[in-house]
């Protein structure tokens, strides 16, 4: 439970961080949380409401799936990277994850496309203990 709160103070440094340094600090912060206290951090853009979230994921068995939303004939700007659907009773259910957010980082790097971000996910989760 430790490891728990000290990933959740290293992502809440992060992101005061990034309101003076920048993102870069925030991806580097982020990065090391997860790895020293063996989580697998996701930032996530839960949208004009809900601002960004960060969500420390502690075993493999995540509980989402990925789709790439918008960036259609009518929408502005490039597709993002979104949850698509939560497992009821699974880990990001648990952990306060809505379909629909937009994911923005995992562990500090950056998501750029779909298949980046399920790789990601998927290296990262296997990384993390077993429940």
């Amino acid at each position: 439970e430790s490891g728990a709160k000290t990933a959740e103070a290293a992502a809440k440094t992060a992101e005061e961080g990034a309101k003076k340094e920048g993102a870069e600090v925030v991806d580097a912060t982020l990065g090391a949380a997860a790895a020293v206290t063996g989580t697998m951090v996701v930032e996530f853009d839960a949208g004009s409401n809900g601002g960004i979230k960060m969500v420390s994921f502690k075993t493999p068995q995540v509980g989402l799936a990925l789709v790439l939303s918008g960036g259609g004939c009518c929408a502005s700007g490039k597709p993002k990277v979104a949850v698509k659907a939560v497992d009821k009773k699974g880990q990001a259910e648990t952990l306060g994850v809505l379909k629909s957010w937009k994911v923005v980082s995992i562990n500090g790097t950056p998501v750029t496309g779909l298949d980046q971000a399920q790789k990601l996910l998927a290296d990262s989760a296997a990384k993390l203990p077993q429940a």
